[in-house]
């Protein structure tokens, strides 16, 4: 039997019992062999006296069983206790809170210890902050690149996720997170990749990748396209992550790279029924006209009548292979604008660029004029090569005075760039020479002109022309941009939107869930606020909150938080406690609505909550109305306190968080609550492995032993 588990009551007792029982003991056996030792003529004087004798003794002995009890009280007050909790706290001082300070209690001999051990702990808290120091100044150049890393991650156009074998998330972008959440589909370290994306297709190519690899191929990888709802269509490129080692290469995991191919094949649908019905038309078309003209050949004596009809026949045939051809070409421009660059920008910024770039061409005043808040969809970089040359042709002139810039916008979503200058023109045949002159190479390695740009973008290039038919400028018109889809992702409070957790590479099956280190686990920490303390008769849950840990880390990104409609009335005394009034609840989902959100967000996790009992019961209470179990492995931070500190007095979630020095936020809110208990799971992983605890088994085990284990509701 562990002794360090009873708790110091039940050993006074114990200890207290067993000195009276050992006296009494050694009493009666005293008065046995004395006894024993008389003749029968002294035994019977000895009875004669006895009745006078024995209330003596008797109550001699209790006496002094009372001094021998307050002797040991005496000892267990100021010697025993005050150690066993002396020896709690030392250890909590070198695993948890190193900022923790023990106060001086007991015999003189034991808070002189104390003082000792609190000048030890000074002392080695000093050491503690030199070696962080050390250490945090030779991680720095590491945390730089891993901040570059995620960085470079976080602009990605494309959505990352690295998983292992097991299909368990390591690490995504929030890209990756933006294509693929969508309600009841969860991205998350920890989660299930099968959960968001088709199982078969990425286990085929697995099974491609462990072939190639075992094939001796250096970098195996592949690709593949997917539907993973109505509107959107990814084309994943898919490759292995191996482990560190020599010999043969282990495969741990894999990367996933998801490009949104939607618009795209879109494009090339389009493209395909594009081509298809020109070809169609000028099939219908050309057999008309070569109908036609064999018909005149071959009768040379025809009519006027027929001929003006046959001639008839071949114009309209002409005229709708002429429209095809345009819409043909309309739509492929289209085609090619949906795969070509273009960026967001606003519009002074644009002209900005254009100003500093035409006063270092040609030396003369530029001024500009921009609509504020006009962002435009285009390509920056080509145009403003395009109209560098358009200024190298100006510089040839006799002269140019001054050059005008102007962007405005217009009611067909589009924006007009105004382009003029002053003291020369320009003939029609150099602007149109200008405009059809190749400027770059596109997606397709053909030059393209900017002409050929800007009807990309569904633009057009009008020429400003003065009296004699000479140009002045030119008016380009230019898509505008979306402000939402610029600002969206700058919403919420500011963080790295990369999330990685490489330790899930050495994850084990469910299976083998009780034989997993604590630090290896995915848990949910959640808390409830509710109308009253009594579920089974009629209070209800009106908020849950909930964060995920992965091990010690807990996920400040990934929390749920919900109030409920109890549809009933909640108490002024419960109001007093949470805050959360009446009004508040009303128009919010109710509970059948909220917890088939909650049990998503759980799966796959071990529940974690402070007097967990309370919480789980309003749960259970709820398998019948929602149709779900929430089977899943449970801890409560309540037991595990006591599990590492039996000999504190007070185990309530205030008091844990002084002792590991956690600071206390929205305290009685659900969140709030889950938050701080998520701190102190973390706090007490390490004060469990010191006791000998690592696995989720062994704290199940030593959680049952707990007298705080019987509270029922």
């Amino acid at each position: 039997m562990d002794t360090s588990t009873i708790k110091p009551t039940t050993k006074y007792w114990v200890f207290l019992l067993a000195i009276i029982f050992l006296l009494f003991l050694v009493i009666f056996a005293s008065f046995t062999a004395s006894w024993f030792a008389l003749s029968p003529e002294e035994q019977a004087l000895v009875e004669k006296f006895a009745r006078k004798l024995f209330p003596y003794p008797l109550m001699g002995a209790i006496i002094l069983c009372l001094i021998i009890g307050s002797l040991v009280s005496l000892l267990f007050r100021h010697y025993i206790i005050p150690i066993l909790q002396l020896s709690e706290e030392t250890k909590l001082i070198s695993v948890a809170n190193p900022n923790y300070r023990i106060k001086p209690k007991g015999a003189r001999e034991v808070v002189k210890l104390i003082e000792v051990i609190n000048e030890t702990a000074d002392a080695y808290q000093k050491l503690q902050q030199e070696v962080r120091a050390e250490v945090d100044k030779a991680r720095a150049e590491l945390q730089a690149e891993r901040n570059r890393l995620a960085a470079l991650m976080s602009e990605l156009p494309n959505g990352v996720l690295v998983c292992n074998t097991d299909g368990q998330i390591l690490l995504y972008n929030a890209r990756a997170q933006d294509l693929l959440q969508q309600p009841g589909k969860l991205v998350g370290l920890g989660r299930s990749v099968f959960s968001v994306l088709e199982r078969e297709p990425i286990l085929h190519a697995l099974d491609v990748l462990h072939h190639a690899a075992r094939n001796g191929q250096k970098s195996p990888k592949t690709n593949f396209i997917m539907t993973v709802r109505e509107n959107l269509s990814l084309r994943v490129n898919m490759a292995p992550v191996f482990a560190n080692g020599n010999g043969d290469r282990h495969m741990t995991g894999f990367v996933l790279a998801l490009e949104d191919m939607t618009s795209q094949l879109e494009a090339e649908l389009e493209r395909d029924m594009v081509f298809r019905t020109l070809t169609e038309a000028m099939r219908f078309s050309t057999d008309e006209i070569r109908q036609a003209i064999s018909t005149i050949l071959s009768r040379p004596n025809l009519d006027a009548g027929q001929l003006f009809e046959l001639r008839q026949v071949i114009d309209r045939a002409s005229q709708a292979l002429e429209e095809q051809l345009k819409h043909a070409r309309s739509a492929y421009a289209r085609h090619l604008s949906s795969r070509s660059r273009t960026d967001d920008i606003l519009a002074s910024d644009l002209l900005e660029l254009l100003k500093r770039h035409l006063r270092r061409q040609l030396r003369r005043p530029v001024a500009m004029q921009a609509e504020q808040e006009i962002w435009l969809k285009t390509d920056s970089y080509s145009l403003l090569q395009g109209i560098g040359q358009l200024a190298n042709r100006l510089a040839e002139q006799q002269g140019l005075a001054e050059i005008a810039l102007e962007l405005k916008g217009r009611g067909d979503n589009r924006a007009v760039l105004a382009i003029h200058w002053k003291g020369c023109a320009l003939e029609l045949k150099e602007l149109h020479r200008w405009q059809r002159r190749p400027l770059i190479r596109d997606a397709r390695d053909q030059l393209i002109s900017v002409l050929d740009l800007v009807q990309k973008w569904d633009g057009q290039i009008t020429p400003r022309l003065n009296a004699d038919n000479l140009c002045e400028g030119i008016d380009i018109s230019l898509r505008r941009g979306e402000p939402e889809e610029r600002f969206e992702t700058l919403e919420g409070p500011e963080h790295r939107p990369v999330y990685y957790e490489f330790n899930l590479f050495q994850r084990h099956g469910w299976e083998e869930l009780g034989q997993v280190a604590l630090r290896n686990l995915t848990y949910v920490v959640f808390d409830t606020e509710t109308t009253g303390l009594n579920p089974s008769k009629g209070d209800e849950i009106i908020q849950i909150g909930g964060v995920r840990v992965i091990g010690t880390r807990i996920l400040y990104d990934e929390t749920i938080d919900q109030l409920v409609d109890p549809q009933r009335h909640v108490p002024p005394e419960s109001v007093a406690i949470h805050h959360i009034q009446p009004e508040m609840l009303r128009g919010q989902p109710t509970i059948d609505k909220v917890l088939p959100n909650f049990h998503h967000f759980c799966e796959g996790s071990v529940l974690v909550a402070h007097n967990a009992a309370f919480d789980m019961r309003f749960l259970q209470m709820k398998e019948e109305l929602t149709g779900l179990r929430f089977d899943h492995p449970v801890l409560d931070t309540l037991l595990l306190s006591w599990v590492v500190h039996p000999n504190q007095e007070n185990h309530n979630l205030d008091d844990i968080a002084r002792r590991l020095d956690i600071p206390i936020v929205g305290r009685h809110t659900a969140l709030g609550d889950a938050l701080v208990t998520a701190e102190v799971l973390v706090r007490l992983i390490p004060l469990l492995e010191a006791r000998g605890i690592h696995t989720l088994e062994e704290a199940l085990i030593a959680s049952a032993a707990s007298p705080y284990n019987r509270i029922k509701f």
